[in-house]
């Protein structure tokens, strides 16, 4: 046993919550008025090119945890994912995606897991039979909250649902 002491207020530091700042701030997408138009911005390099001007944050009240700092993720239009297991109650703070084959907005986070800033990867899913590639669920790393998003197994695409996210 050592005989150094902790300095004061080390322990308490130690364990209060990491996300422990300011939670009133944190706006879902049904929250703006433009919807993703408020939320996203054009890039000058590349016209057209749509990137979230706010973080993405964990939605959970209470959480809030920072999962992506603004500009990073792409939007990206794109078929909607079956990401809710059909037995399990939705979380109230994750809507509904509509049902495949039909669209949905996504955040593109390419090509590099280490973008982010905290998130959470489930083990590989096999959706359904005729899926050939398995796919990891994005969780929130701090509370665990998810479905938030998808990947394939090995890939090195990263996709958030632009609904499941919160903004700040």
């Amino acid at each position: 046993m050592s005989d150094q002491s902790l300095p004061p207020g080390a322990l308490e530091a130690l364990q209060r919550p990491s996300n422990s700042g300011d939670r009133s701030t944190i706006r879902k997408l049904s929250d703006f008025d433009q919807g993703l138009l408020a939320v996203s911005a054009s890039h000058d390099k590349n016209l057209g090119e749509l990137t979230h001007k706010f973080d993405l944050l964990c939605p959970r009240n209470g959480c809030g945890s920072v999962i992506l700092k603004a500009g990073v993720g792409r939007c990206v239009e794109r078929d909607s994912v079956e990401l809710d297991i059909a037995k399990e109650p939705l979380h109230p703070d994750l809507p509904a995606l509509p049902d495949p084959p039909a669209t949905t907005h996504w955040w593109l986070v390419t090509p590099n897991i280490m973008d982010f800033e905290n998130i959470g990867f489930t083990k590989p899913v096999q959706k359904d039979a005729v899926a050939a590639q398995k796919l990891k669920f994005l969780i929130c790393a701090e509370c665990d909250l998810g479905p938030l998003g998808w990947c394939e197994e090995g890939g090195h695409e990263f996709w958030l649902a632009c609904s499941r996210v919160g903004y700040r």
